[in-house]
């Protein structure tokens, strides 16, 4: 009878420690997954969102046109944004790639890009709450360019990333981070060159530098930011696929831990990867809403936001992106929502409204405004043209919803070996 006791205490002993075991198993494994439910939300929980835009840019002919939209008198760009607006709003932030610099006379656009501080204000009163400024022309206008660019960001209390004041600044300040419901967002931001202009010293400008890119997403380890969205300025123009380069840098990019990648540069939308774990099933194309977990997503091009370019005619796409994540307050899992996203079209003077106007194709399309409002033959054909063009960038499915599978996985850590 004592040793059946003996025994039985330990059997019990052992019952307890194995059940002990498993539930700090499970517990680690709910806590180190980051996992998407989005239409079984959690009891309590928070969402957030985050949406990007395409390139923020000033050619010299929307210059004159802002400038006669004021009367001579001032630089006027109420039509640039007002159909947007409502949109922009909706997210917890808005982020833009502000491709020029502001506030540098005499205003011109390309090659060096100088514009009207009245942009940078009209774009952040659209609800655009982060500029990034790590570009090809941020320098355009050398030291004193950056210097009134920064001058007026600050005093409209905008913030901005990608281009510091010093050295010493960026080590500081990079990644900028944005704690929003509780959850911290880092963001780095980055460009493959400035045009080979000149950075005037103290000035520092990110660049795509392997070892200086690591060193930034090490930073947002350390900072505890629980999602890293990397913003890199890469790839070819007018390229609607991605680069082999694109392609190696977004691998190294997930495996230092960025769960996000929003691209600029090309100025017309490039392909889009949303990786879901392995269980959720064959790749499928097109802007479906799926449930699953969503653990890696890049998307290499925005596209242009607003601009003076028309040829290709999709210079005249942009795509406005909608990120959701979700934070369960009871056991603090913060997961991702299939994204959401929808075409913009940039008309030119003329072409609708008196100034350069963006509007969000879907919605336009069937508006009063599109069935109607083609009046003159200049605003036919580029009615026209926007439903024609948005048609071939619908064929292509460029955004594609696939599987993180350990081919992938495999491939990243090739891509690794080829970086030594």
């Amino acid at each position: 009878m004592k040793n059946f006791s003996n025994c039985g205490k330990v059997i019990l002993h052992r019952l307890i420690f194995s059940t002990l075991i498993l539930l700090a198993i499970t517990s680690y494994s709910a806590s180190a997954t980051v996992s998407f439910q989005p239409y079984k939300l959690p009891a309590s929980s928070d969402t957030i969102k985050i949406s990007f835009t395409g390139d923020v840019m000033q050619h010299g002919g929307q210059i004159e046109a802002a400038l006669a939209m004021g009367d001579g008198l001032d630089y006027v760009y109420d039509d640039a944004f007002k159909y947007m607006t409502a949109k922009f709003k909706e997210a917890d932030l808005m982020v833009a790639n502000m491709e020029m610099t502001v506030g540098t006379k005499p205003y011109c656009g390309y090659p060096n890009f100088s514009a009207p501080v009245e942009i940078a204000k009209a774009a952040k009163e659209s609800g655009i709450g982060l500029f990034l400024m790590a570009n090809n022309h941020i320098a355009d206008k050398g030291e004193i360019g950056l210097k009134n660019t920064f001058a007026y960001y600050e005093s409209i209390g905008e913030p901005t990333t990608g281009v510091y004041k010093s050295r010493k600044e960026e080590i500081e300040q990079d990644p900028i981070i944005f704690t929003i419901k509780g959850v911290k967002f880092a963001f780095v931001n980055f460009t493959y060159d400035t045009n080979g202009m000149p950075v005037p010293d103290p000035y520092y400008v990110n660049l795509l530098d392997i070892t200086e890119v690591k060193k930034i997403i090490a930073r947002a380890r350390d900072k505890n930011a629980d999602i890293i969205i990397a913003c890199p300025h890469w790839g070819e123009e007018y390229h609607l696929e991605p680069s082999a380069e694109q392609e190696q840098w977004a691998k190294m990019l997930f495996r230092e831990g960025v769960r996000v990648i929003v691209g600029s540069h090309p100025h017309v939308p490039e392909e889009g990867y949303i990786y879901m774990e392995p269980d959720q099933g064959p790749e499928i194309e097109g802007n479906v809403s799926q449930s699953g977990n969503v653990n890696k997503m890049v998307f290499y091009s925005m596209g242009n936001y607003i601009s003076n370019q028309s040829d290709p005619a999709y210079t005249q796409v942009g795509t406005l992106l909608q990120l959701t994540f979700i934070k369960d307050n009871f056991t603090g899992k913060i997961s991702i929502a299939m994204p959401k996203w929808e075409y913009t079209w940039c008309f030119r003077r003329g072409e609708f409204l008196q100034d350069y106007t963006v509007v969000p194709i879907e919605d336009f399309i069937n508006s009063e405004d599109y069935a109607n409002g083609a009046a003159t033959p200049k605003q036919k054909v580029a009615f026209s043209k926007m439903a024609h063009t948005y048609q071939f960038i619908k064929d292509k499915h460029l955004i594609k919803i696939c599987s993180f599978d350990s081919q992938f996985r495999s491939e990243m850590y090739v891509s690794a070996r080829l970086e030594k």
